[in-house]
């Protein structure tokens, strides 16, 4: 259960400390923290020191930059918007660099990393260093970095050398797949066998119509890939990149030819564990045609595949802006995990990437029976400019474990909006949530699948495991067919003509069960192409 009171009194101090700039100082430092870092010693504790100069300081000035903006060209935002966050981070941090480097060399604040998707910094700090950062004039909130385990936590895991000789070993085959790969040829959908999932969201139709993904790049942030030439063959090569040991493109990552392993820090994000989830996202988004007769798996068969590890990490939403990606696959979400405040801080990061031109989607999860109403659907998924997709099965039906709506945001310092009264209707859309050919290992552990089709001794397209997972990337590949025909389309009014075009399910109109209603891709392509005309 949400602590609302909390929140709520927290928000209000904010917004006295505001307008009371005498205010006693103790009071207003205290509506700058949450309240269990204050008074709790000297032990350290994982925090995001989020600074007062955002770029969307609050939910109100996202809506009124999308207002403002409108139908401006995507590639023109997102120029400035890259350039703004930078700004703002890099003023932010000269006020505050001075007194945080006192208090790490005083042993109050270690392991400091700071971000620009949202202008601030993470850090361990002992109660004192809270009150103390909370105190300066450019910090706007202390959060405590709530841990849903591992994943919350902005810092850096230290990876094993068996994880990084194996992921040396998976990189190499998977450039091994591209250089032998060639100029891809044109996609002829007339030449392809499909599985009834991308019929059920009109793949083919829009492919017939000349939409295939060409030139877009989605981001899979994910558990990695296999490497095996449906998918290999679909992966984003940084261009700015070569395998030389130095850092080529000036990023700050060495070798980053793929992507990016953002939880470890090392160029290693492709190759996957027994249970493949990050391949089976990836298929469906773009996997390329493969067998005679040719099967294709992905909504998308021609975009690109940006693969990233670190699920939960801003660093992974930094590498995605700054290189050029259109659509971010997300399979996180943390249900059942009070975050408090810190939900804030992914709420800022996802409007600020909108802006940066990136769509982001994802499942809306798989707690339609463990978990009250009202919080089925969790961060990242309940973001208002995120799109959640819900499932059906090949008969249409809801599955009982698909996630409902609706999603509350009243009690989150700089938001405080979608209560009681105006909850945020959510799910967005539907798409396909099992019961048709994956690209995994033959083996599932755990569970009785069917082999479809054997591509060698170890890697098949499989039938089995279902979820929500799989509902979200057909919503990334209808994104990518969209963006392919309509590359200056703005993620806000992406997000519109994907939820407009929808096929309704359910109860006549939008309902918290399926959303909008079933994709359609070709609808979707159609009605892209009709917005362009009439701008041109």
């Amino acid at each position: 259960m949400r602590n609302v009171s909390l929140a709520v009194a927290v928000s209000a101090l904010l917004c006295v400390a505001a307008i009371h700039p005498n205010l006693d100082a103790q009071q207003r430092t205290a509506a700058k923290l949450d309240a269990d870092l204050l008074g709790g010693g000297g032990r350290r504790a994982p925090v995001f020191v989020r600074m007062a100069q955002q770029l969307f300081p609050d939910g109100a000035a996202f809506e009124a930059f999308v207002a403002e903006r409108g139908g401006a060209p995507r590639g023109e935002v997102r120029g400035w918007v890259l350039g703004r966050l930078r700004e703002l981070a890099a003023g932010s941090w000269a006020e505050v660099e001075e007194p945080v480097g006192k208090l790490v060399a005083e042993g109050h604040v270690a392991d400091v990393r700071r971000f620009w998707i949202v202008n601030g910094f993470a850090c361990e700090a002992d109660a004192a260093a809270c009150e103390a950062l909370a105190a300066l004039p450019a910090v706007a909130f202390v959060h405590r970095q709530r841990q849903p385990g591992r994943v919350a936590q902005q810092q850096v895991v230290e990876r094993s050398e068996a994880f990084r000789e194996e992921g040396r070993r998976q990189l190499a085959r998977a450039l091994g797949v591209l250089a032998t790969q060639g100029e891809e040829p044109v996609f002829d959908p007339e030449r392809v066998e499909v599985a009834w999932n991308l019929d059920a969201v009109h793949a083919p139709a829009a492919w017939r119509a000349g939409a295939t993904g060409r030139g877009v790049v989605v981001a899979v942030l994910d558990t990695g890939s296999i490497v095996t030439p449906p998918l290999a063959g679909a992966l984003w090569r940084n261009p700015r990149e070569e395998q030389n040991g130095e850092d080529d493109d000036g990023d700050g990552r060495v070798d980053d030819l793929v992507g990016w392993d953002c939880e470890g820090e090392t160029p290693y994000c492709v190759g996957d564990g027994p249970r493949s989830h990050g391949s089976m996202c990836a298929g469906i988004i773009a996997g390329r045609e493969w067998g005679d007769p040719a099967f294709v798996s992905g909504v998308a068969p021609r975009a690109r595949l940006m693969m990233l590890r670190g699920m939960g990490r801003l660093s992974a939403y930094e590498y995605v802006a700054e290189h050029g990606a259109d659509v971010l696959s997300m399979s996180y979400m943390w249900v059942g995990v009070e975050l408090g405040s810190y939900r804030g801080v992914f709420r800022t990061a996802h409007e600020h990437l909108e802006a940066c031109g990136v769509v982001s989607v994802g499942g809306a999860g798989n707690y339609g029976q463990n978990q009250p109403a009202g919080a089925q659907i969790a961060l990242p998924k309940d973001i208002p400019c995120v799109l959640a997709v819900a499932g059906v099965l090949a008969d249409g039906a809801v599955p009982p474990f698909s996630s409902r709506g609706p999603c509350r945001w009243d009690d989150v310092p700089f938001f405080m909006d979608h209560g009681a009264d105006d909850p945020l209707q959510k799910p967005d859309v539907t798409a396909c949530s099992g019961g048709f050919p994956v690209w995994h290992w033959q083996r599932f552990p755990g569970r009785k699948v069917e082999l479809v089709r054997a591509l060698d001794d170890e890697v098949g397209l499989i039938v089995g495991p279902r979820g929500n997972s799989f509902a979200g990337p057909h919503a990334a590949g209808v994104a990518a067919l969209v963006l392919s025909v309509a590359p200056e389309l703005t993620p806000w009014r992406v997000r519109a003509l994907l939820t407009s075009t929808c096929a309704d399910l359910g109860e006549p109109g939008r309902d918290l069960v399926t959303g909008a209603g079933m994709l359609q891709a070709d609808r979707a392509v159609a009605a892209a192409r009709a917005a362009v005309a009439r701008r041109e």
